[in-house]
């Protein structure tokens, strides 16, 4: 019985698990161009408003309530926050740096587009 129950749901498992490899390909096939993307996107963002932003992981000391073995206390534990602060730039070097990394999307996308026809012809569609 077990068996026959196992058997009818095993082309739904392997049918969900060849989609879960076609998208985990298409996005491996992609993932430079889209970080790509985000860098372009954040530089612009700093060019336009003129300044650059950082950010720091910062350590900050938290009081709380505790229990322990000996009952109820207050303890330190460390907290990590992330701080933003502003960073002068220099436009040139950041237009400088905006056409390298156009300049390298551009040269990805032949690259990515072989590696998307192999994921569809490795993992193709169900209809």
């Amino acid at each position: 019985m077990n068996r026959g129950i196992l058997l009818l749901f095993a082309p739904v498992l392997f049918g969900a698990c060849a989609s879960v490899s076609r998208d985990q390909c298409l996005r491996a096939a992609v993932e430079d161009i889209r970080t790509l993307d985000r860098l372009i996107a954040e530089t612009e963002a700093g060019r336009a408003r003129g300044y650059g932003i950082v950010r720091l992981d910062m350590p900050v000391l938290e009081r709380r309530h505790c229990t322990g073995s000996s009952g109820a206390a207050t303890c330190l534990e460390t907290d990590i926050v992330t701080v933003e602060r502003p960073v002068a730039i220099d436009p040139a070097s950041e237009d400088r740096k905006l056409a390298g990394m156009r300049a390298k999307r551009e040269a990805l996308i032949p690259r990515a587009m072989m590696q998307i026809a192999d994921c569809r012809r490795r993992y193709p569609e169900a209809q």
